[in-house]
């Protein structure tokens, strides 16, 4: 896990070789990194060489998804980057944040398949762990837990030792399993889970306890009982704002649950004055428990709730006073609220903020018209799916009040971040239109430029594509990385000075021939709303123009191009971190490697969410045969997860292709709409048993919106889904899933038995002990193998 001193220097070119699964399991990555308090001394995430982890149990979706790291340090100190503290045998750490006065902090340690709160202490240079486990809730980052003060912690933790299952689902489930089976064939206590609906079913308190932490003394005090989401201290630390969790309602056909959410969140505020005490804030409102913002003068705080059991879009944000429950709601009248699912995150509004004593949120402008909250679709690279109503409105910021229309904060502006780059209640930074400004309450917005400024920056992104600022120190000092994959550095950078280069983070990568994305651009059906399209191209290391090669279309749903962009670099690079799929190992193979452009809403028809696929496809590969890229007798097709359904549709649609891998997907629209996953089966208090309803009843947001109910339009479901259009498929097909995987894999095992009882060429594989997708060294070499080969095989003329 050594970063080297010293840059390793670069092969002669003749020593390079291809990518194998053996150099990317190899791989070592950096996570998330953060400064100490009134110091230049950074901590970080890095993980260990992937085949050196020991234990590939953690995790709900894969171990390497943020599941395998230590922490390492460099300061004035210990200019030489070096691990934090001796980390425990077969033990990760996930950070958390410093006290305020950067002697402690806190940490998740995970072993074993359980989760305890660390704290490290350096002033005595321990780690202590403490048995508490901290709740991670659905669709937000990190553990709930704040610092009220430099010497307490507040933790939201389970009522045992369970969870929080994002880390310890699949150990969880092996030994729950193990367990339940033991008892059954003992024959002396039942095993058996139940599962109850109710159409009165009414909402009811989740377990849990919020306890405060003192690391100095090691004392945990418990604040309440039940669950508690959103922890969020007012700056002064007198209060504790916190979210009370109890059960959703079932949800109605008439009223799916599609705002993702997935508990009755109830407001409550704790004195921490003295003795604490608990009062509920607008106990007749549900409220979102991550929108809570202070103002600095603690006075007041911002929230997003809405009248219990109307639902998220019809909310607002209030107003709260502490001392006396008071709250006033602040109205968006003429503003549509922007959604956190434009930028990939939950249907949620975007956090407001304090500027002085007024609030300011990020919405659309709809003069006239009632305040709404948008369903939005994900944007990529400036593309909106056409199905979001707002999209040809930019977003701003617009300062809001109880008594008066709100007001642009950034008139003009084309293309507004919905993140501030500061934001301290006196002080508001954004970016628009390739520019950072500050805000201004009553006058106009004003360029900003910072006095920390780091020219030496851009250089580096020039140099060097995929650089990232990963932590910046109060006195401008920041910890970059330098490049993304092949080459990629940790870097120590000093406003106005030369970067102190730490080391290389994976140097055997240089003994390796990169292969890099490029962006390919072709036209669009003649009409359409896009003229051109730009899908990605992947070409073998030592392409040759006179030669001509195999083909695989790796395809998904809504996705558009833009490969190759070097602010993409640390996500689309050879290498960039340990993953089981990489692309580029097909290309190392021989094969070229083409991603065709689906994305805003291209596939999407009257008859259904993607039933117009295929020909987008087409285009994109009769683009690259033209071009002469690769043997049109010679084109395979590939998909994962959503792209593995986009795979399987797409053998049901076209004889082009030879072969088709299918990983981790489905095939049924209707099973899927149905299926209770693990997550919903295990964990029922954590995710609702909608099954996967929201992904097809949701109105933006998903790429497979049905407009009903498999109940509504039975054919319409039907003639969308792969399994009952099977007959149709020509080519063999190599299905891949996972036992513990969130979509199950009964929906492929159905797809395989189709083919079977038609004897078509077709191979199942299953991997146990697996999420989304393998974890294991062995499954992932076991996984390669078959996909090479079944290409390869396949690839051959037929005699």
């Amino acid at each position: 896990m050594l970063l080297g001193l010293a840059l390793a220097a670069p092969p002669a070119s003749g020593a390079a070789r291809p990518l194998t699964v053996d150099d990317l399991l190899k791989v070592s990555h950096v996570g998330r990194a953060i400064a100490r308090p009134g110091t230049d001394t950074f901590v970080w995430e890095q993980s260990p060489p992937y085949d050196t982890v020991g234990d590939y149990g953690a995790g709900d979706s894969a171990t390497w998804w943020d599941c395998d790291y230590a922490i390492w340090m460099v300061g004035p100190r210990s200019p030489v980057p070096k691990p934090l503290f001796k980390p425990r045998a077969h033990t990760f750490y996930v950070l958390g944040n410093f006290s305020g006065d950067g002697r402690f902090l806190t940490l998740l340690a995970a072993r074993g398949g359980r989760v305890r709160v660390a704290v490290y202490d350096f002033r005595r240079r321990r780690l202590r762990e403490y048995p508490l486990a901290p709740r991670i809730p659905p669709a937000v980052p990190g553990p709930d837990w704040a610092w009220l003060d430099n010497r307490h912690v507040a933790i939201a933790a389970y009522p045992g030792q369970e969870g929080p299952w994002q880390f310890t689902f699949r150990r969880a489930i092996g030994d729950r399993l193990a367990q339940s089976w033991a008892r059954s064939w003992r024959g002396k206590v039942p095993s058996v889970d139940q599962y109850d609906s109710s159409a009165k079913d009414t909402g009811r308190p989740l377990p849990g306890r919020l306890v405060v932490l003192d690391p100095t003394t090691g004392r945990v005090r418990q604040l309440a009982s039940g669950q508690f989401s959103g922890l969020h201290p007012s700056p002064d630390g007198r209060w504790l704002a916190a979210a009370r969790q109890s059960s959703l309602p079932q949800s109605t056909l008439e009223n799916p649950r599609v705002d993702w959410t997935y508990a009755r969140s109830t407001l409550t505020v704790f004195s921490l004055a003295g003795s604490p005490r608990a009062r509920e804030i607008a106990p007749d409102m549900d409220m979102l428990p991550d929108s809570v913002v202070w103002n600095p003068s603690s006075k007041l705080f911002a929230f997003f709730a809405w009248h219990g059991g109307a639902g998220l879009r019809s909310g607002a944000f209030s107003i709260g006073d502490p001392s006396n429950a008071m709250v006033k709601v602040v109205p968006h009248q003429g503003l549509s609220l922007a959604s956190q699912r434009a930028r990939a995150g939950p249907q949620w509004p975007e956090r407001a903020a304090w500027l002085g004593d007024s609030l300011i949120v990020f919405a659309r402008s709809t003069p006239d018209q009632a305040g709404t909250l948008a369903f939005e679709d994900i944007e990529r690279d400036g593309i909106v799916d056409p199905r979001a109503a707002l999209a040809s409105i930019p977003p701003h910021w617009f300062l809001v009040s109880p008594d008066s229309t709100p007001r642009d904060l950034t008139p003009g502006m084309r293309k507004v971040s919905p993140v501030p780059v500061l934001a301290d209640g006196t002080q508001f930074v954004i970016g628009g239109d390739g520019a950072t400004w500050k805000l201004d309450a009553s006058g106009s917005p004003v360029r900003f430029s910072p006095a920390a400024s780091l020219p030496q920056a851009s250089s580096l992104l020039q140099t060097f594509p995929g650089t990232e600022v990963l932590a910046i120190a109060n006195s401008g000092m920041t910890l970059t990385r330098v490049g993304a994959g092949k080459g990629a550095r940790l870097a120590l950078m000093r406003p106005g000075a030369d970067p102190k280069m730490l080391g290389e983070i994976n140097p055997f990568l240089d003994q390796i021939t990169e292969t890099r994305w490029t962006d390919f651009h072709y036209a669009n059906a003649q009409g359409a709303a896009r003229a051109e399209l730009s899908g990605c191209l992947l070409l073998p290391a030592d392409y040759h123009a006179d030669r001509q090669y195999p083909l695989i279309v790796e395809v998904y749903p809504d996705r558009p191009g833009g490969c190759a962009a070097p602010d993409v670099r640390n996500r689309f690079a050879m290498a960039a971190r340990p993953t089981a799929y990489s692309e580029h190992l097909l290309a190392a193979h021989g094969f070229v490697v083409f991603r065709p452009d689906t994305g805003g809403g291209l596939a999407r028809t009257a008859d259904g969410p993607q039933a117009g696929l295929a020909a987008v496809v087409d285009r994109g590969v009769d683009a690259v045969l033209a071009a002469g890229y690769a043997d049109p007798a010679r084109v395979g097709l590939m998909g994962f997860s959503q792209g593995g359904f986009a795979a399987l549709w797409l053998a049901t649609q076209s004889q082009r292709y030879r072969a088709v891998v299918s990983l981790n997907g489905w095939s049924d629209l209707a099973n899927n709409f149905f299926e209770m996953n693990w997550a919903q089966e295990l964990v029922p208090t954590e995710m609702t048993s909608d099954g996967g309803s929201e992904r097809y009843l949701t109105p933006a947001g998903s790429y497979f919106n049905m407009s009903g109910t498999p109940w509504d339009s039975p054919e319409r479901y039907i003639a969308n889904s792969p399994l009952w259009l099977s007959d149709k498929v020509s080519a063999p097909v190599l299905l891949v899933h996972s036992d513990m995987d969130q979509f199950d894999d009964a929906s492929y095992k159905l797809f395989f038995t189709s083919l079977y009882i038609q004897k078509k060429d077709a191979r199942l594989l299953i991997y146990r002990g697996e999420g989304h997708a393998p974890s294991s060294p062995a499954n992932i070499r076991h996984l390669w193998q078959n996909i090479f080969s079944w290409f390869d095989v396949n690839f051959k003329p037929k005699l």
